[in-house]
């Protein structure tokens, strides 16, 4: 498996950094022009495309000047200038990396002021020194370009540079010449590029332009959809992934299943998820831990214990001056209730209340809990927290008749019968607990014995108790989650049950008396409030009761089934962190661990390596409301018959930089042949280089037309056509576009 490392005696799994910074280098300058080009009329190649502008030579096999076609125009701080910069220089300037822009709409060429800036810096780099460019120019566009922009474009080169002749082909069609194959022979091209994807059939020594279909999904768009689904997916990440990265991440990572479906089940077994998982580690900035000297450690640990000490002296001083001042008032109260023999009993009640009491069994309960309160801070005192072992309690007025007793002392009585009430049921409760406990003891030996007597039947028996009562509670919550939704058929049956049952005719006396009055109950947001209380606490006492006989039956499988692990009990399995988001987000390896700073970093693109290309295969993932490539595939072939559909599969051809997805080509294979005949050859070529062939096929086609000197008024415009019949006339030729 990709990136398996073994080590430590686990298994451990590759890394990838993540950089924000891996821009392409600035084309190199060309110093050989006057020695080598001026004056020899050699076609000047340009495949002008939406992602990358590439440029050079006819008679060299690489282009000389390759850049990002986007252009920047900024004001420069430091010498307070305004300036402009192209391609990969805007790379080097974060000002200027903020304006930047394309001169394309989509794939089509809109800003011209834009365009002039890029054609400037591509004659830049090839070193044309002249006036005016003395060369033929041929140029890629795109497919069914608008006649208004052509002309546009036209009118820059010969207004501007005074080209002596230029003409225009399709990139796809160019890449297809490149890679050895002829227009009369027939094929597909399909080109995969950074705005839109084209499916164009080839016949009779032309591109059929008119049966070319276009969906609209390419490196752009999947790069915009990645950013959305990792911000999607991670919405509390410390730092902003940028489209860059997004970049990145499609270029790098992403990968076309030849079954999607099949690919997305196999995400949710843990065992096979980490070879599918690509950890991606964004740069950060560790915090600095300040590390301190065993010294320094030894002076706060003896500060910390000083302190402990001084409050530990404060505590024993503040529980003592509370005991010294208890004690006073127990000396106090005593005194008080000792005077009741030696004073009237109207004068020591008067004194009684003066000192804050209501009566005499007030100032007892007092003096009850000033004792206590005083013998409990004695025993802490003394270093003994132990309770002194309290004797049977005894009820000594409950026997005595109420005539003999005072009106205190009936009162006493009557709180000594609900003492001892009480506590005669906590000894039935504790009986009945004691025999409770036997029962169960028995039981468990019964069961003990039966286990170790049948040990593999007793594991069946209690996996199938286990998946009962597991069923019953996922039942359960399932009917919950139906219940809590107002509008749904069970959970307004139920409300419907309630209103019959609360209403003061009875369903069936409404309808022997002919009334059909409306059912409003649940209208109102009080009567749901209401109905939502009363399916609350029995759903909750009765989940409750399972899941206690769930943990008993799991305690006991963990005891004695070794096959029963801590990892399958039901509550590790309904855990957030062993669902299959959280497995997406943050993956099985490295153990994820919330106060790692490193993995908060991290980034786990797992299902989105294969969502994001399987948008040419299903748009509406996207929600767009198209064919995917294999069904507009089919709708182009349908347009055909006989020997032209048997010479469009003759060849089907795959270029542009997006077909470099690996994969893609095994993919569309296998689906072609679910709408082809059977038996049917399907002979499909990726290009051997998407992003250059394009660039290749059109010096290769230019050096073909300028050696032969017949063809060359054919499919150039000359300054003398742009003249006579206008900046959109064009000359058709099998690699470029029509004219209508």
């Amino acid at each position: 498996m990709d990136g398996e490392v073994e080590g430590n005696g686990h298994t451990e799994w590759p890394i990838y950094e993540l950089s924000d910074s891996t821009y392409p280098s600035v084309p190199i300058s060309s110093v050989d022009y006057e020695d080598s080009f001026e004056g020899t009329g050699i076609p000047l190649v340009i495949d002008n495309g939406s992602y990358q502008c590439r440029a050079g030579w006819a008679n060299e096999t690489r282009p000389r000047v390759a850049f990002d076609s986007i252009v920047s125009k900024y004001k420069d701080r430091r010498t307070n200038t305004s300036t402009h910069a192209v391609g990969n220089e805007i790379y080097q300037d974060k000002t200027a990396l903020t304006n930047a822009k394309s001169p394309f709409d989509a794939n089509i060429v809109c800003e011209f002021e834009r365009m002039e800036y890029i054609l400037d810096y591509v004659f830049l780099k090839l070193g044309i020194s002249t006036d005016s460019v003395e060369h033929p120019i041929v140029m890629t566009e795109a497919v069914c370009n608008p006649r208004y922009n052509r002309g546009l474009m036209s009118e820059l080169l010969f207004e501007a540079y005074s080209v002596p002749k230029v003409t225009y082909g399709i990139d796809a069609l160019f890449s297809f010449h490149a890679n050895g194959h002829s227009l009369d022979d027939g094929g597909i091209a399909i080109s995969c590029g950074h705005n839109m994807t084209h499916v164009i059939p080839i016949l009779h020594g032309r591109g059929v332009l008119e049966q070319t279909k276009r969906i609209s999904y390419g490196g752009t768009q999947a790069t915009d959809y990645m950013l959305r689904l990792l911000q999607l997916k991670y919405p509390t990440f410390p730092t902003k992934v940028t489209p860059n990265q997004a970049q990145q991440i499609v270029h790098n990572y992403t990968y076309t299943p030849e079954d999607y479906f099949a690919e997305l089940d196999s995400f949710k077994n843990r065992d096979k998820f980490p070879a599918a998982d690509r950890i991606l580690q964004v740069p950060f900035t560790a915090p600095v831990v300040e590390e301190k000297t065993e010294e320094e450690l030894a002076k706060a640990a003896a500060r910390r214990e000083e302190q402990a000490r001084k409050m530990r002296e404060t505590a024993a001083k503040s529980r003592l001056e509370k005991l010294v001042q208890r004690e006073t008032e127990f000396e106090a109260f005593t005194e008080l209730k000792a005077m009741k023999a030696t004073e009237k009993k109207s004068d020591w009640l008067t004194r009684l209340k003066n000192q804050g009491f209501k009566d005499e069994a007030d100032l007892d309960e007092v003096l009850k809990q000033t004792e206590e309160f005083i013998k409990k801070a004695r025993r802490k005192e003394l270093g003994s927290d132990e309770m002194e072992e309290k004797g049977e309690p005894s009820f000594p007025l409950v026997d005595i008749p109420d005539d003999q007793l005072s009106e205190a002392d009936r009162k006493e009585k009557r709180k000594q019968k609900l003492l001892k009430a009480g506590h005669e049921a906590r000894l039935r409760a504790k009986k009945a607990k004691e025999e409770e406990k036997a029962r169960q003891l028995e039981a468990n030996r019964l069961e003990e014995e039966y286990r170790l007597a049948h040990p593999e039947q007793w594991a069946d028996e209690m996996h199938a108790k286990r998946k009962l009562v597991i069923e019953k509670i996922k039942d359960r919550r399932k009917k919950a989650q139906q219940l809590s939704d107002r509008r749904s058929h069970a959970s307004q049956q139920r409300m419907r049950s309630l209103a019959s049952l609360a209403s003061d005719t009875p369903s069936s006396k409404r309808r022997k008396k002919g009334i059909e009055a409306e059912d409003t109950f649940g209208a109102d947001d009080q009567d749901w409030m209401v109905y939502r209380e009363i399916s609350k606490e029995e759903d909750e006492e009765e989940e409750d009761e399972d899941l206690a006989i769930l943990n008993e039956i799991e305690a006991n499988l963990l005891r004695n089934d070794p096959t029963f692990k801590p990892e399958d009990v039901f509550e590790a399995e309904e855990s957030p962190e062993n669902s299959l988001l959280h497995l997406f987000a943050h993956g099985v390896y490295p153990p994820h661990d919330s106060a790692d700073i490193a993995q908060s970093y991290q980034l786990h693109v797992n299902v989105e390596r294969i969502r994001v290309p399987e948008v040419l295969f299903q748009p509406s993932i996207i929600g767009l409301d198209q064919a995917g490539i294999i069904e507009t595939i089919s709708d182009v072939m349908k347009r055909f018959e006989g020997d032209a559909r048997r010479s469009l599969t003759k060849t089907i051809f795959l270029t542009g930089g997006f077909s470099q997805i690996p994969n893609l080509d095994n993919r569309l294979i296998r689906s072609l042949h679910s709408i082809l005949p059977a038996g049917t050859r399907v002979n499909l070529q990726r290009a051997q280089d998407p992003l250059l062939d394009a660039w290749r096929g059109a010096a290769m086609w230019s050096n073909s037309i300028v050696q032969n000197n017949s063809s060359v008024t054919k499919v150039f415009i000359t300054r003398q056509d742009y003249e006579e019949y206008g900046s959109e006339y064009l000359k058709a030729h099998g690699y470029g576009n029509m004219t209508y």
